[in-house]
């Protein structure tokens, strides 16, 4: 028996989204703490060439609508991916959160095989539906909540790996 696109799109984007809250809660903490300034965090990357933190959150967002565009809704794209404040984040990743709850099953009966356009570089790109949440939409959405992690965690936060995994070991085998 193989596993849906509805449970993969559910489990995987939620738990992964789920636990760039938890990256939330200790950016917000570390501020709050006056361990470092909201605009110095909210601005930082790991390197100069990589997306800010609020960056990071956009993207982790867009991708996590997947479930929206494997029902064939209407995703407006975000044109205005501009550096958040410190409390935008968190409403940004549950607005995520609800849309992707609110995807049926049956709206995505037969989504692996239907056609997702991204603009990917500027341009145009068209994938298969299972192609486009197995090969671009989960593993982007765990680039950037990682990517988050190592950003909120070099700031100085302690973040561990149960932060980022959230309930998984609440599903295994006795």
């Amino acid at each position: 028996m193989g596993i849906s696109i509805y449970n993969l799109v559910r489990t995987e984007t939620e738990q992964l989204l789920t636990a760039m809250l938890n990256v939330l809660d200790h950016a917000e903490g570390l501020v709050k703490e006056g361990k470092v300034e909201e605009d110095k965090l909210m601005g930082s990357s790991l390197s100069p060439d990589m997306f800010s933190f609020s960056m990071q959150v956009w993207r982790a967002a867009d991708h996590g609508r997947a479930a929206s565009r494997l029902a064939g809704r209407d995703v407006p794209a975000f044109t205005e991916m501009g550096e958040l404040s410190i409390r935008e984040p968190r409403d940004l990743i549950k607005e995520t959160l609800s849309l992707l709850q609110s995807v049926s099953e049956n709206e995505l009966d037969g989504a692996e095989e239907k056609t997702i356009e991204i603009i990917a570089r500027g341009e145009p790109t068209r994938f298969k539906g299972q192609d486009y949440l197995l090969r671009i939409a989960i593993p982007q959405i765990a680039f950037h909540v990682t990517t988050a992690y190592g950003i909120v965690r070099q700031a100085g936060a302690e973040l561990g790996k149960r932060h980022y995994l959230n309930s998984a070991f609440d599903y295994t085998l006795s």
